[in-house]
């Protein structure tokens, strides 16, 4: 499923935050925005994706290939 294409690139990168568990604090301090602008990236995401909640967006995310296994040591 490839539905990240409609997705910029820094939509992307905050889906992988979110993916990652990241609050919107967090994730602000990463991209240098604040918490409102957070939230509204996120929420752009939620509707390209037609999805309601930070978990379905994780669940997309993975589905759209946009997370990177992690292997722990």
């Amino acid at each position: 499923m490839q539905q990240n294409i409609n997705l910029s690139s820094q939509e992307i990168y905050v889906a992988q935050l979110v993916s990652e568990g990241k609050t919107d604090g967090e994730i602000a301090n990463t991209i240098f925005v604040s918490k409102r602008r957070v939230g509204e990236i996120i929420s752009n995401i939620k509707n390209k994706w037609n999805i309601s909640t930070r978990v379905e967006l994780g669940i997309q995310a993975y589905r759209s290939g946009l997370l990177k296994e992690k292997t722990f040591s």
